[in-house]
């Protein structure tokens, strides 16, 4: 079993809610010891989330990519290192927002990259990739102009006008969809593992929760969650 190397994404705002999620995995000795990207420089989502990449993807494990705005089910440490990957799979996502319908039966489903719109797939928050996958992320130009030019970053950028800055996502889905060789698909996982939380996004401010709720969070499939929620993550 090829080892994984978690990699919490944040800036200074969030960075204790991301020390947070890194210590959850550090007590594994099924990790490797987790790390915390924090974007000191405002590079914005899109460059902060290669430069992650980049660095966890070193030592050539699969890489755990996570934002810092989750909660995490404990039964996410045994779940995700038992997850075998499809041989045309780039990427995982535990924390599906829109791909796989609420109340899905359990399994692995594979998607396009592109997603069910056409544009890339949606949300970055809780992605297991493919140590394969992750090399061809970290040397990728994700600025590159035929990225620039889809529809899925032209129709980003007339909606949030912030140059595609923080538009990770859609940035990844590309790459993988046309230059990821044989591993050139996404899969969602439900149940979802993670669950997106907070208030109001600090990427794309005026964009509250209702709009990217986690579907099949399996702290709803159980009678009493089998982790509390922090005191980070209450409203």
């Amino acid at each position: 079993m090829t080892s994984i190397q978690p990699v919490v994404l944040t800036t200074p705002y969030w960075l204790h809610r991301a020390k947070e999620i890194a210590n959850f995995f550090s007590e594994s000795q099924d990790y490797q010891y987790p790390i915390v990207y924090c974007d000191t420089e405002c590079h914005g989502a899109a460059r902060s989330s290669q430069h992650a990449i980049q660095i966890a993807s070193q030592a050539n494990h699969h890489v755990l990519f996570l934002e810092d705005d989750l909660l995490i089910d404990q039964s996410a440490l045994d779940r995700i290192k038992n997850v075998d990957f499809p041989s045309d799979v780039a990427a995982i996502s535990f924390c599906d927002m829109r791909e796989i319908p609420e109340f899905s039966e359990d399994g692995l489903y594979t998607c396009s990259a592109l997603g069910s719109d056409g544009f890339g797939w949606w949300g970055n928050q809780a992605l297991l990739i493919h140590r394969q996958s992750a090399q061809i992320l970290a040397n990728s130009d994700w600025f590159s102009s035929s990225i620039e030019s889809s529809k899925g970053i032209k129709s980003h950028n007339i909606l949030h006008e912030d140059d595609g800055r923080n538009c990770s996502d859609i940035r990844m889905a590309l790459i993988v969809h046309h230059c990821g060789l044989s591993r050139f698909r996404y899969a969602v996982h439900v149940p979802s593992l993670f669950q997106h939380v907070g208030d109001e996004s600090r990427c794309f401010p005026g964009r509250h929760l209702g709009e990217r709720q986690t579907r099949n969070w399996i702290g709803y499939r159980r009678e009493s969650p089998m982790q509390q929620i922090p005191k980070w993550a209450l409203p």
